[in-house]
This record gives C-alpha cells, structure tokens and sequence, in this order.
C-alpha cells in the first residue's frame, strides 16, 4: 500500500515509529499517527496541512503538547518493524479514499490526517479520538479548510522519489541533531543517518576505500559539537 504515498506521507510513517519508540510503545497506534503528522507540519514536511491546521486556529507544537499518552515499557533501544494495531491499519486504509475524494494522485499527509479524525469519530474513548476532540478538530472542518487551501496551491512538479530508507536517514539525521541540542539538520548529521541505514552502495564504497562504517559514524560523533 505505501507504493500509493508521497515522499511526505512516507516520512509521517517512519516518524510514527519513532513516536511510539520514544513513548516506550511496542506497536504503532493511531495516536501515534497523528502525533506524527502532527511532527511533521511542525518541521515544515507537510505544508499543505500545516497551513490547513493554521486557518483553523491550531499549532502543531502546541497541540503535540497537549496530547498525553502513558508511556510504555517496551525496550527503547529497540530496532526493526513495528506492529501497526487494526485501528492504525484502518486509519491507513481510509487515506486512500480520503486521496481518492480529493482527486490525490498520491496519499499525502493531509489524507491521513482526515482519515484520523474519521477514525476517532469511530472510536471517540480511544487515545486518538480523546486526542483529536482536546484538539477540536473534526473531519468536516478539516476538509474545509483543506478545499479552501487548495486553489493557492501550484501544480506539483516532477521530483525526484525519495525511498523508505533515504526518509529514515532523513530522521535519523533529526533525531541525531536533536541529541547535540542542535535546531537546525546539518550535514554531519545527515552522514550519521545515511550510515545508520546500511546502504549496499555507500557501504561498499566505504569498505573499498578501506574506510569502516561504523568507525567513520564514531568519529563524526566524537566531533559533533554539543551545546551546553
């Protein structure tokens, strides 16, 4: 089914990992997917829904904060997938219809966010839907402002795809500035996230030049300057 998402919406999906890693979750729930898509208007890779969100009053910052979910005791360091629950999996399924109504080619961000709201209109006592009633969204406002902000936007040019695994690196490489207390993605850190994914190319070159990769990733930690 990701075959069907934009680079943008790919991205709201490996950050809904890390949203439930951070909590200490062992399974990816809608809240989870909400607070993502939340994350990702918040750092400027779902335009189109941020500014949806904006006409109706709301911040993504401020409203990440407001959503309270207990935390878990699954093992932090913990790699690899990630079970979606069925509310998850629904939520996911209901974007295409929601791409398809507003004549998407592909399923963006703005489509998951509406499929949240239809799904927490669905199940109003789960995290989710206690989540998106604090926020006071609803599927038709959204919608609304959503088709309202369509005519400023300009017809989307052919760009390169970004795959799972060039998003991953891009989060890797936020996560990785965050914990050098850095605001802003520099380039060491965008290394750190493309050697964490284990690219065949970009290891093998490393490995050929006799250049170890995980040796180089220590020695771009040891420098990266940290704020105090």
């Amino acid at each position: 089914m990701f075959e069907r998402f934009s680079d943008q919406a790919r991205r709201v999906i490996v950050l809904t990992q890390e949203e439930a890693r951070e909590r200490g979750h062992d399974y990816i729930g809608a809240e989870h997917m909400l607070l993502a898509v939340l994350r990702a208007c918040e750092i400027g890779s779902a335009a189109t829904t941020a500014r949806a969100l904006a006409e109706l009053g709301i911040d993504p910052a401020t409203a990440r904060a407001q959503i309270a979910l207990t935390p878990g005791a699954a093992d932090h360091g913990k790699s690899g997938h990630i079970p979606f629950t069925k509310q998850a999996r629904k939520a996911l399924e209901n974007s295409l219809r929601e791409a398809q109504a507003l004549n998407h080619v592909h399923i963006e961000p703005s489509d998951l966010l509406l499929a949240l709201t239809s799904t927490a209109d669905d199940d109003p006592e789960t995290p989710v839907g206690t989540a998106v009633t604090t926020l006071g969204l609803t599927h038709e406002k959204l919608r609304r402002a959503l088709l309202a902000g369509a005519r400023y936007q300009t017809p989307a040019t052919v760009t390169p795809h970004f795959t799972m695994q060039a998003q991953k690196a891009l989060v890797r490489a936020e996560i990785e500035a965050r914990k050098s207390n850095k605001t802003s993605v520099d380039t060491e850190h965008l290394m750190l996230g493309v050697l964490a994914q284990e690219n065949e190319v970009v290891h093998a070159a490393l490995q050929a030049l006799g250049v170890d990769p995980q040796q180089l990733s220590t020695e771009v930690l040891n420098r990266l300057p940290r704020d105090e």
